[in-house]
């Protein structure tokens, strides 16, 4: 339809006040940008001469050297006098109408003139992690925010979604069905493709009979809307796992499926071997020499976590004969689900958007708390020369949560790193403004606390990100307070005032107690449940080792309230538990099977390494510790069992908690109080209990 040369009534609403004749944050940033003087007012409405259109459009042809030649790009340009948006394509100006928004956001509109594109073609977000899904309302304030931010491609692939994984031959029932033609529609609405992603490799037969089923489920999913595949052989091994086979089948399906289509887009893998620290063989060389040339593929980089450099890409394009198709594993925690990873989105170079057919990211399963890296990721991948990653983190800090943008960016500064993890990955820059003067002060824990309040009391202008993140910012709160009591401990102790040291502590260790009973996602059918983390690598710490330090020196010197300070042979936190060379492993991690039991395992889990974490950590009721799985929280009953109905046999301190003691070559673990004083064993590849003691092997994670 033809846009242009319209004479409308533009309504400049003031949504955000900003300074006279300052210029507006613009996100992501446009490739060239000619700033001049006032146009005119944002808070009247004016009668402005306005054209849009895309070049097609009759009419448009004089501006057609103006707009650049790149696939959805555009020209924009407001003068006192007239505003034109004028796009390469319907993208392009879909996208220099969410500019001139930013820009008529301003109390004061300033005249501009901006030529802009994107410096790589597919740009978003992959939903691939192992947990809770997304919800629906979830994807469907995502697709809003893409479009907003010029971020183009969301790839629907979450692990735990039996249509997509385990049942993959299968239909999806018809309410489920018409979700996903809801979301389809809701994407494309927004400019963006919506990917979905079938994943056969866990049984799949290299036979017609099931090469014809992929294409009858692409054909099923089709016919709700979807436009745009991807077949993943991700997280697998064996049979699913041979490249030439994999070749075949995404061969046959370009041929069958996607060449018979006129709109569907050109198929994504993503390969067995998608990082260089797994590959090995011919594997990756048979897909570049074997795949259509227009078949992308997926790559995490020199390992399952890492940022992508220009020497990566070199190398496996030289591999797979094209530009990979770059799945980044940031900012995904669910190989460390106790920290949310709210931090600078950096480390990724900024001269590969040439190398690549597509940058996307696999976000955490919190999806609004996701969106402070996806708005940097967008900011990257528009304009990738010029990203500045702390520009772009203070944006998105501020458009997030702009009622309350001084409190939720000091609780972003405070949930940054992910902590020892067998990925390696590590951020920098967590509680900058903690013990700044040399030593912390209580200052610095009353900025916990009163960060938190502010926070929360803010839920009803950001109602979805607060749900999200309140576990953590009511942990943050703890903390301060924790931190606060830990202090006057301090102060206690250079007083040599024993009645108020052993108060103080009582305090905190009560504080403490509320804060480890704090779960995120804990509610009926939760695949995952976390236990937050706040400043894991900088405040926590620092706590835990000033009260476990003081309370070393109070009884050296004292013996006055000993029976209420604990005795601690291992410091809270994650371990490897061993036995026989064998890792303790939650083989299914999930929630509420009866009789479900961990199991000794000869591998590490490399894939999903949380399921052979264990949180080890003590019962200030008991003096004795707790043992939870990481992956989903279980925890470990006298048995050696998870709970078989957490409603009838819920934790209780009294029954499981167990007394752990140092041994010759490890530790010994011992039931205690109601569960009687068995010990934990090794029996048939689990434990069992016993009478006498067993060694096992309590590894901290490194």
């Amino acid at each position: 339809m033809n846009k242009s040369i319209l004479l409308a009534l533009f309504s400049l609403t003031c949504i955000l006040t900003a300074p006279r004749a300052q210029r507006p944050i613009l996100s992501p940033l446009p490739q060239k940008v000619e700033w001049g003087e006032k146009a005119f007012r944002g808070d009247q409405t004016q009668y402005i001469r306005t054209t849009k259109g895309v070049v097609t459009d009759k009419g448009l042809a004089k501006y057609k050297r103006l707009v650049p030649k790149q696939a959805e790009g555009y020209y924009l340009k407001v003068t006192p006098d007239e505003i034109v948006a004028v796009g390469r394509d319907e993208a392009g100006l879909f996208y220099a109408e969410q500019t001139l928004r930013q820009i008529t956001s301003a109390e004061e509109v300033m005249q501009c003139e901006i030529a802009d594109w994107p410096s790589v073609e597919c740009r978003g977000v992959i939903e691939g992690f192992y947990g809770n899904p997304w919800s629906h309302q979830d994807r469907l304030r995502q697709f809003a925010f893409y479009g907003q931010n010029k971020l183009n491609t969301y790839v629907y692939g979450p692990k735990d979604d039996p249509y997509h994984r385990t049942h993959w031959r299968e239909p999806y029932p018809d309410d489920e069905a018409a979700r996903i033609r809801e979301l389809a529609e809701a994407a494309h609405k927004n400019h963006v493709q919506f990917v979905w992603a079938l994943h056969p490799g866990m049984d799949i037969r290299w036979n017609l009979e099931d090469s014809m089923a992929v294409v009858s489920k692409l054909e099923k999913m089709y016919s709700l809307g979807v436009r745009s595949f991807a077949i993943f052989f991700d997280d697998i091994w064996g049979e699913g796992a041979k490249g030439d086979k994999q070749a075949g089948l995404l061969n046959y399906a370009t041929d069958q499926f996607v060449r018979k289509h006129r709109d569907v887009h050109p198929l994504i893998l993503c390969p067995t071997q998608y990082n260089k620290s797994w590959s090995s063989g011919d594997y990756l060389s048979t897909l570049g020499n074997t795949l259509y040339p227009e078949i992308r593929i997926m790559w995490t980089g020199n390992s399952v976590v890492d940022m992508i450099g220009k020497q990566d890409m070199e190398w496996i394009n030289s591999q797979i004969k094209r530009k990979a198709f770059i799945w980044l594993n940031y900012p995904v925690n669910d190989y460390c689900q106790s920290r949310l990873l709210m931090g600078r989105t950096y480390g990724n170079d900024l001269d590969i958007y040439d190398m690549v057919s597509g940058f996307c990211s696999n976000p955490m399963e919190y999806a609004e708390a996701s969106k402070v890296s996806l708005y940097s990721i967008a900011d990257y991948t528009w304009n990738m020369p010029q990203y500045d990653s702390e520009v772009s983190w203070q944006h998105a800090m501020e458009a997030l949560m702009p009622t309350c943008k001084e409190a939720f960016g000091f609780f972003c500064m405070n949930n940054v790193d992910l902590g020892k993890t067998g990925h390696g990955l590590r951020r920098e820059g967590e509680s900058p403004q903690f013990g700044k003067g040399g030593q912390p002060s209580l200052f610095d824990f009353m900025l916990l606390d009163a960060n938190a309040d502010a926070l929360l009391a803010d839920s009803v202008n950001q109602p979805e990100m607060l749900q999200e993140i309140a576990p953590w910012v009511e942990s943050m709160k703890l903390l301060g307070q924790r931190g606060i009591q830990v202090m006057q401990m301090k102060a206690a102790l250079e007083r040599k005032d024993s009645v108020e040291f052993i108060g103080h502590y009582k305090a905190q260790a009560a504080i403490e107690q509320k804060q480890k009973a704090i779960t995120s996602r804990d509610y009926e059918g939760s695949i995952v449940k976390a236990k937050p983390v706040v400043s894991g690598d900088v405040i926590t710490p620092w706590v835990n080792e000033a009260c476990a330090s003081m309370v070393k020196e109070y009884k050296n010197s004292y013996s006055y309230g000993k029976q209420f300070l604990p005795y601690q042979v291992l410091d809270d936190g994650q371990y490897l538990i061993m036995a026989e060379g064998k890792y303790l492993t939650d083989a299914e991690a999930s929630t509420d099977r009866t009789g479900d039991f961990p199991v000794f395992l000869s591998d590490r889990d490399t894939i999903n390494p949380q399921r052979q974490l264990w949180n080890i950590e003590l019962s200030v009721a008991t003096g004795r510790y707790k043992v939870t799985n990481v992956q989903d929280g279980r925890y470990v009953n006298e048995r050696g069992a998870f709970w078989a109905d957490k409603d009838v046999n819920p934790y209780d301190p009294e029954w499981h908690t167990f007394t752990i003691l140092r041994a010759e070559e490890g530790y010994t673990i011992q039931c205690g109080g109601s569960a009687g004083n068995g010990y934990w064993i090794l029996g048939d590849n689990r434990i069992t209990n016993g009478t006498e003691p067993y060694t096992f092997r309590i590894i901290p994670l490194q």
